[in-house]
């Protein structure tokens, strides 16, 4: 009889392999921390300069350029939600009152509002943290449409 000698199986193959869900896993908490903290944190109070984020699609009135200071306004128009606007002026009357410019609009026509037009608002119509949570919904339905 002969002597075969077997060569010893490679038993470190499966212990080798990449954990690639773990190291997943890991990475989406690591970039997931940030986001959740950001959304639960406080808001501070609004300062001149400051960008806030429409709470929801308001109906707002524009402020003529010209009498800023006596808070006369000559028409309406639409904001998005999340649209973004840096505060111009704050506590103006009625109590509690900000006029904002928009920026980075997508939809910049009738009968939503231009770029860099002052617009009347109220306290709760705006926030400093934009909802990241309407965000990521609304970009998951772009991707996925209900046809």
């Amino acid at each position: 009889m002969m002597n075969v000698d077997h060569l010893p199986e490679d038993d470190t193959s499966g212990s080798s392999r990449t954990p690639l869900i773990p190291i997943g896993l890991a990475i989406i908490t690591v970039l997931m921390v940030p986001v959740f903290l950001y959304s639960v944190g406080p808001e501070g109070p609004f300062k001149v300069g400051d960008v806030v984020f429409a709470t929801d699609r308001h109906r707002v009135q524009i402020v003529a350029p010209d009498a800023l200071q006596h808070q006369r306004t000559k028409d309406s128009c639409m904001l998005e939600p999340r649209s973004q606007l840096v505060v111009q002026k704050i506590g103006m009357n009625p109590i509690g009152s900000i006029i904002a410019e928009p920026i980075g609009l997508e939809k910049a026509q009738a009968p939503f509002c231009f770029l860099r037009t002052p617009v009347l608002l109220h306290a709760h119509q705006v926030t400093l943290k934009a909802d990241l949570w309407g965000g990521l919904r609304d970009t998951v339905i772009h991707f996925f449409p209900e046809n």
